[in-house]
């Protein structure tokens, strides 16, 4: 736990220090609106989200170790320097702010500093961080990134820039075991914005009060807090954009030189960059970018624009680099004609397999084939979804037309918020239907629904049953990752890692024994199939058709050609 408070809090610094310089180049430079106060989560988040574009390009060109860190350290302290003045006023803002916000408040952010802590120590039970996260975060460690590193496994070419975050900020040369913990910051900012405030007004305190309880979700934390897992950033910052939409809205501030204006045009396009099915959120982006156009404000256009070319472009390269293609794992055309370039069936499979696993938790092809597409929906409604998301879908989809009917109550300028969760939604139920894909769409309608038909209540009244709720979920959240890592243990899905210096530092992954294979590319598996912390390289089943590119890993993987 010690270990992980100095983590997260030199994340948090070097963020802001990110955020900040962007920030006020923007507001200043680009937006004409010199005035803003932003709020430190969001200033603290798009920092996080824009170092991941210097530590993408530096992959092309060393490993993402000591060296690499060094220098996005430097560029940090370079933020600092170039203006520390104004740097240091506006610390003393959110310090005073920090001061004033009262003691209820303050405690509850302790305790929920605490419970991050606490659960980002324990044992990590995602299975996707044993399948593929650890090893694809590996490989970044100790390589530049790697020519058709995908052909080892489909998985290594999901792409994310938040994994190369997770590389940045993995410091096992000094624990001397990996440690992948960077989404336990998302959440503790995410918190933190989403307290309600006594100056907002009925509408805002209940979004917000919703928003914190659901973020809070033990089936969902108990998971995605102890790993880098992508889904929990998409979820999380879709939240905050709906939240600092509608603020806007409510404040009567325009969306592109409000506040928190440069998290709204920002958050999308690295959202992108964090998971590439996260797309209909570019929505939000593209409504900002017309209504630039339409104020003819074409200077301004341009530059956003430029900017959001060089947020994608080092993920685009690291597509193609890693994949031969430029989406991944959408079948496009092979422009490249690459020798590395996955086979198109691979392709096909992965996403195909990603769809049926959605319906049935497991990969049934057969059974999927001999189904009707209704059959498809009711055996996923009956069988794979849950109790607590089953209610969760069926609210949001009689939101949709509760949320119609009262829309005259809504804040002004709400229409391109509702396209991107009623096309988000569709997006979701026909592409991948899992639960934890849907959040993003999910709550925001349920909430907002709740919020236009809640009966009038007070902030004083709903503020204590919010920190309640949310701190009954969090020990929730305990209690099951407890009953989780028993029951995995049991199953051997698991095995249990005896820590008794958890309060210093973070539980080590899962013990693995190897199995080495001899092919044309030497690689190793596990009894378990999950990899985990095992040296590279390492996969869950090993290929029959990879090999080499030349003599050592660095020069990359092919298939054989027939």
């Amino acid at each position: 736990m010690l270990f992980l408070f100095v983590k997260f809090l030199y994340i948090i610094i070097l963020s802001f220090l990110y955020g900040y310089t962007l920030q006020r180049f923007l507001q200043n430079r680009v937006l004409k609106n010199s005035e803003a106060s932003p709020h430190f989560s969001l200033v603290t988040l798009t920092g996080s989200l824009v170092m991941t574009v210097p530590a993408a390009c530096l992959t092309f060109f060393m490993p993402l170790a000591g060296t690499a860190h060094s220098i996005l350290l430097a560029g940090g302290l370079l933020c600092y320097l170039l203006q520390r003045s104004h740097l240091h006023q506006q610390l003393s803002v959110y310090i005073q702010a920090a001061k004033t916000a009262g003691k209820g408040k303050m405690l509850f952010t302790g305790i929920a500093v605490l419970y991050v802590l606490y659960l980002s120590s324990q044992q990590s039970l995602s299975y996707d961080e044993g399948l593929y996260y650890v090893q694809f975060i590996k490989w970044m460690q100790y390589y530049k990134v790697v020519p058709g590193l995908a052909n080892l496994h489909e998985r290594f070419g999901f792409n994310s820039h938040w994994h190369v975050l997770s590389a940045v900020f993995n410091f096992s040369r000094l624990t001397g075991s990996a440690d992948n913990h960077i989404n336990g910051v998302v959440y503790l900012l995410t918190l933190l914005y989403l307290l309600p405030r006594e100056q907002d007004n009925r509408f805002l305190t209940l979004l917000k009060a919703g928003m914190l309880v659901m973020i809070s979700m033990p089936q969902f934390c108990v998971y995605n807090t102890t790993a880098p897992a992508a889904d929990m950033v998409i979820y999380y910052i879709s939240c905050l954009l709906i939240v600092v939409w509608l603020e806007h809205s409510i404040n009567g501030q325009s969306q592109l030189t409000g506040n928190n204006s440069v998290f709204l045009l920002l958050a999308p396009v690295f959202l992108i960059t964090v998971k590439v099915s996260s797309i209909p959120v570019l929505i939000i982006t593209a409504v900002l970018l017309w209504q630039a156009l339409q104020t003819k404000r074409y200077l301004q256009l341009l530059t956003l624009c430029g900017i959001a070319a060089v947020i994608l472009l080092p993920w685009i390269a690291r597509n193609v680099i890693l994949t031969g293609y430029i989406l991944f794992p959408i079948a496009l055309p092979d422009f490249f004609h690459l020798d590395w370039a996955v086979s198109t069936d691979v392709i096909r499979a992965t996403t195909k397999d990603i769809h049926i696993f959605a319906f049935y938790r497991v990969v049934d092809a057969s059974r999927f084939a001999s189904e009707s597409f209704v059959q498809h929906y009711t055996s996923w409604f009956k069988e794979s979804v849950r109790i607590y998301d089953k209610l969760l879908i069926l609210a949001a989809f009689a939101a949709v037309p509760l949320i119609f009917l009262r829309r005259k109550n809504l804040p002004t300028g709400t229409l391109p918020l509702f396209a991107f969760l009623l096309l988000g939604l569709i997006y979701w139920i026909f592409q991948a239907p899992d639960p934890r894909f849907g959040y993003s769409y999910l709550v925001p309608l349920v909430i907002i629904a709740i919020a236009l038909y809640a009966p009038s209540l007070r902030f004083k009244q709903l503020y204590p049953a919010t920190l309640a709720v949310t701190f009954v979920f969090m020990i929730g959240t305990i209690g099951l990752g407890r009953h989780l890592l028993k029951a995995f243990v049991n199953d051997k899905l698991v095995e249990a890692v005896h820590h008794s210096d958890w309060w210093l530092t973070p539980t080590p992954y899962t013990p693995t024994t190897t199995v080495i294979v001899n092919t044309a590319a030497p690689l190793t598996t596990t009894t378990s199939h999950l990899c985990w912390d095992s040296e590279i390289p390492c996969v869950s089943v090993i290929p029959d058709n990879v090999q080499m590119r030349g003599e050592t890993i660095e020069k990359g993987y092919r298939c054989f050609r027939h």
